[in-house]
């Protein structure tokens, strides 16, 4: 059950902020039946990441109760894009199809260079007299 509460971090692209908030303190509050509200809603936050984390606390209490800090979860996630996972867009526009064109357009061009000597050449040699 511990286990299952560390390894499961908010992504706001897979989790919706109800459903996931509601599982992981059902899990604390398994754990730790003892807990104030307070420190569940704290090592809940915690698993959100960084600036996720930094967004919900500064908009909330001590005395917030759980369906406070899921609406202002659900905002902050709609409307900052914070904790989405970033999107690598080096990875993204660098595609096979990219490169396959950029290799076939050099290709093309040398071919075009070797081609285009080759016919002087030929032409040069065809005009010569044959030593």
């Amino acid at each position: 059950m511990d286990t299952d509460f560390e390894s499961a971090k908010f992504n706001a692209y897979k989790d919706k902020a109800l459903w996931w908030f509601c599982q992981q303190k059902e899990r604390l509050t398994a754990l730790y039946p003892d807990m104030s509200e307070f420190l569940i809603h704290s090592k809940i936050l915690r698993q959100c990441g960084g600036d996720l984390e930094n967004a919900v606390k500064s908009r909330t209490t001590e005395q917030s109760l759980a369906e406070d800090i899921i609406n202002i979860l659900e905002e902050v996630t709609t409307r900052t894009r914070t904790g989405s996972s970033r999107v690598n867009l080096k990875t993204r526009f660098d595609t096979p199809w990219k490169d396959s064109v950029e290799k076939n357009a050099k290709e093309n061009s040398n071919n075009f260079k070797y081609k285009s000597a080759d016919i002087i050449r030929s032409a040069i040699f065809a005009k010569a007299p044959h030593i």
